[in-house]
């Protein structure tokens, strides 16, 4: 069955079918962005959607720009923006950073110019054609209070949940970057920090999740809004400016009003977050620390001690609560007032529960931590 499908002679069409179940965002939810579609898939077709990824993933990090750090390590466009932001802010140098708010992205690519990516990336007609026939041609049925709806078919879009989607979708966003980089070389845009990289940083991407930088010209700031317009008319992809996020540096500052006016969006302030982290040019302060210390509390309301044991006690914090600042402290250094409220959510939790009545600890926590070895 395999060896048809790679030589053209299985039909999967037959087997592209889902059913969209829409759940509720939150309770009373009446309009329709209050619900979030669940789309179920035949487990057959995920069979060779799968192999097909197992295929492509292996050349996937070479059919990218080196800005796409999907594929990568994914700190390491962190360390980039980061090291920018600082070089901007020491060298008191002019330009804006401009983060991209796409909206629904994986729902809005257009299937002829994923083909026309796919194309230019060099796959041949043979794999074409196998992705187009993983991607297209697919039928979605909506399940609404145990009723079946009619069957519809999908003319656009990517199913999240798809092991190849987030490859596919990858290929197609680089062609934003390619059309900055040509832009860039014929002078039309520029980027920032050129002394440190040849031509200045531009772009940076992982994923959805994009970063633009520019040079304080107005002209080429007018160039870099119609590559985006451009790319949105070519791509499908929608970019929302009002959810869009910019900052400026230098004399960029005098002339924000300008820069709002022609982006549509409203002017914003260090930290933002990038891939969860937020990013600042100075040392991030108790309140930039604080989410993490709130998610802390908040993942441990969510659990009612009362139903867990103490070995279930132990599971959840070492598999949920020790890991969820991992992420954050791998590239910051945490501050000692935080390490400690971190610490006392922990024994806390271990002994006392979800209980609102205080309780002895029978032992201290660096012993309760010790190492089973």
């Amino acid at each position: 069955m395999f060896q048809d499908l790679f030589n053209g002679q299985l039909q999967l069409f037959h087997l592209n079918f889902g059913t969209i179940t829409l759940l509720p965002k939150k309770e009373g939810a009446l309009r329709i962005e209050q619900f979030r579609p669940i789309c179920l898939l035949n487990v057959s077709f995920n069979f060779f959607t799968k192999i097909g990824t197992n295929r492509l993933s292996q050349i996937s990090h070479a059919v990218v720009q080196p800005n796409q750090t999907a594929f990568r390590n994914i700190l390491e466009g962190v360390v980039v923006l980061h090291e920018t932001l600082h070089e901007i802010h020491s060298k008191k140098l002019d330009g804006v950073i401009f983060k991209v708010d796409f909206e629904k992205a994986y729902d809005k690519i257009k299937w002829p110019f994923l083909q026309q990516a796919l194309r230019m990336k060099g796959f041949d007609e043979v794999w074409r054609k196998q992705v187009e026939s993983f991607v297209q041609k697919g039928s979605v049925g909506i399940k609404s209070n145990d009723d079946m709806g009619h069957y519809l078919q999908t003319h656009k879009g990517l199913r999240q949940g798809d092991p190849m989607s987030p490859i596919l979708f990858n290929v197609a966003a680089d062609m934003l970057s390619i059309l900055i980089g040509r832009a860039k070389e014929e002078g039309q845009v520029g980027g920032l920090v050129p002394h440190l990289v040849d031509g200045g940083v531009s772009i940076l991407q992982y994923a959805d999740d994009t970063i633009l930088f520019m040079e304080h010209d107005l002209a080429k700031t007018r160039n870099m809004k119609l590559i985006l317009c451009l790319f949105e008319h070519l791509s499908g992809l929608k970019i929302d400016f009002h959810k869009s996020e910019p900052f400026f540096f230098g004399r960029a500052k005098d002339q924000h009003d300008i820069y709002k006016q022609l982006f549509g969006c409203e002017l914003e302030s260090l930290p933002f977050s990038y891939l969860g982290i937020p990013i600042h040019h100075c040392k991030l302060s108790n309140k930039e620390w604080k989410c993490v210390a709130d998610r802390f509390d908040k993942n441990l309301s969510c659990w009612k001690g009362k139903l867990l044991s103490h070995g279930g006690w132990l599971i959840l914090i070492n598999s949920v609560l020790t890991s969820m600042p991992m992420f954050l402290l791998s590239f910051f250094e945490v501050l000692v007032g935080v390490r400690k409220r971190l610490d006392f959510y922990r024994p806390r939790f271990f002994w006392q529960s979800d209980e609102v009545k205080k309780k002895y600890m029978l032992a201290r926590s660096d012993i309760v931590c010790r190492p089973k070895d």
